[in-house]
């Protein structure tokens, strides 16, 4: 049965691969890559969520912005003579305040080349006004609604649903700001979890502020007052010198003298291939690891919605760019809130070998908390924006006991085990007190491992790191304050002391590897196959070889293979 499975899999990937090859090979024939207009202008349209990368490729779908593909053709437009500004469509963003920051700095990059940046705001508030004040005029719509608030955070809180339902969270926390759990266990907030929400949003806010006026060459009291007085209407914004002109996006482009036909869109600008940046010969390799930290692969979904980071994935990655020689140094970047303590041990283990062989450096994006602290530990130099979430060094452990839900529906579960605690876990009881005193024992290990590793890392004390662990999250501004990072910045950044530390001439081109590497579409096809059927990517790569090799070679002109 398994066997066919396989035959049957093997079958629609040759068809399939049939009907893409020549597809493929119509459009190679009848196409050609895109014209840039002459003194053009590259449009960006930023909306909704920028993911940091995308690895799977699949045929007509739109592929989303993200930080690796909008750093890679900025400065692509940066040095094309053909690119003389940009022009930055924004709407409502749902990222992370960090992440608006990183893209900042890629425009403020971009316009250093004495090329301008103008940003329209179509709607939006202070996230968007953040990302627009790193162009050199900012223009909103005019008759748009348009509003720079202050921050505020809402904290949901399950217990009573849970309850209602039969359910009951039987979670414990290691730290005492490790609030969690608080989601399932509590109907409010505790002191110490408003205290350091409330600690993240000041300094955010205080960064926003600080950056606008930098931005916008403005005081920062003038700043706060316009932001304290919101919403006022975007006159008044005009008047305090937060845009340059109201309009519409026509009429703006008609008054910068910039026609229609000089305006080339960002996936348009992405099919042309020159010129090529980062094409030196000293390679510094840039890892994007953002998800949730699970054992076994990547992708899929986790607990709570986001990607998965595999521990097998990225320390395979790892361990290849460790034995690649042409790569001189590693720039990890991580945007994750955490996850499985097992398999952010095995990623920060092969950081650390990779480490012992050439430097590694910390690029941290919206998130690098719990978790992705950990794996971010084993690194010459740990970068942050000043928005980045971080900390959170603390555990958490427990289980959900649905024996009254399961009452509700009939259900009736009897236990047989062969010791006291074999079924301590199970979901039909709560754990008895030697039962929770074990549970709290392995907490406490898993704790004290993760503050030693932190101050053998970050060169302090145990009991300095103890002092600001707790569970408690940090801005990147209060992480630098308390030693958990070395310094503030982007990509970029954190490209450049890479260099710095690996001993490439500052006149010397580098070249750069993203990985994971973007995968075609056959390979994701072949990946989501595995995910279904249970068969590896490799087996299925092998019998797809051996079922190539049967067929005569006038009848299979072309071979597929795999590039790792």
């Amino acid at each position: 049965m398994k066997r066919g499975i396989l035959i049957a899999i093997l079958v629609l990937v040759i068809i399939l691969v049939v009907l893409f090859a020549i597809a493929g090979f119509i459009y190679l024939q009848f196409t050609q890559e895109p014209s840039v207009p002459h003194e053009a202008f590259l449009k960006v349209t930023l909306r909704g969520n920028v993911l940091e990368s995308v690895a799977s490729s699949w045929p007509f779908q739109a592929t989303p912005l993200t930080v690796r593909e909008l750093w890679y053709q900025l400065e692509r437009a940066r040095v094309d003579e053909r690119i003389q500004g940009l022009i930055l469509k924004i709407s409502y963003l749902d990222t992370g305040y960090a992440k608006v920051n990183e893209i900042g700095g890629l425009l403020r990059d971009f316009s250093a080349g004495n090329k301008p940046v103008y940003a329209f705001i179509e709607e939006g508030g202070l996230k968007e006004y953040l990302l627009a004040s790193f162009a050199d005029r900012v223009y909103a719509f005019k008759s748009g609604f348009f509003t720079i608030r202050g921050l505020s955070a809402e904290a949901v809180f399950l217990k009573n649903t849970l309850a209602k339902l039969g359910i009951e969270a039987e979670l414990f926390h290691m730290g005492d700001y490790k609030s969690a759990v608080e989601i399932f266990t509590g109907t409010g907030m505790s002191p110490a979890h408003r205290e350091a929400l409330e600690k993240i949003l000041l300094d955010i806010h205080g960064s926003i502020v600080s950056t606008v006026a930098v931005n916008r060459n403005l005081d920062e009291e003038a700043v706060r007052d316009i932001i304290d007085a919101s919403p006022v209407s975007v006159e008044e914004y005009l008047a305090a010198g937060f845009f340059d002109e109201l309009g519409y996006e026509d009429s703006v482009l008609e008054a910068l003298e910039i026609t229609p036909a000089k305006v080339i869109d960002f996936a348009t600008y992405a099919k042309t291939t020159a010129p090529l940046p980062f094409s030196g010969r000293n390679k510094i390799a840039v890892v994007f690891a953002g998800g949730e930290i699970n054992t076994g692969k990547s992708g899929g979904q986790g607990l709570f919605g986001d990607r998965i980071i595999g521990s097998d994935t990225l320390a395979d990655q790892l361990r290849s760019l460790r034995r690649n020689r042409s790569v001189k140094a590693v720039v990890l970047r991580v945007d994750s809130p955490g996850g499985s303590a097992v398999a952010s041990e095995i990623i920060r283990r092969e950081a650390e070998l990779l480490l012992a062989e050439k430097p590694v450096v910390i690029s941290m994006s919206d998130v690098a908390a719990s978790g992705g602290y950990w794996i971010s530990l084993a690194a010459s130099r740990i970068i942050a924006q000043p928005q980045t979430i971080t900390g959170s060094i603390g555990v958490i452990m427990g289980k959900f006991v649905l024996k009254g839900f399961y009452d509700k529906i009939g259900i009736s579960k009897e236990i047989v085990q062969t010791t006291d605690t074999a079924a301590m876990f199970s979901d039909y009881r709560f754990f008895s007190e030697d039962e929770k005193k074990k549970v709290l024992f392995m907490m406490r290990r898993f704790y004290d491992e993760f503050i030693t590793r932190v101050a053998q890392w970050r060169g302090q004390d145990p009991a300095f790191i103890e002092k600001v662990a707790q569970g408690r999250i940090w801005s990147g501004l209060a992480a630098l304050e308390h030693k958990l990072i070395d310094g503030l910045g982007g990509l970029p950044k954190a490209v450049a002391i890479a260099r710095d530390l690996a001993g490439i001439p500052p006149e010397e081109e580098i070249g750069i590897i993203f990985s994971p590497r973007k995968r075609g579409f056959l390979e994701s096809l072949l990946e989501l196959g595995e995910v279904r059927s249970g068969f590896s990517v490799r087996e299925m790569e092998a019998a797809l070889d051996r079922l190539q090799k049967s067929f005569p070679a006038s009848m299979m002109p072309f071979r597929i293979s795999f590039v790792r």
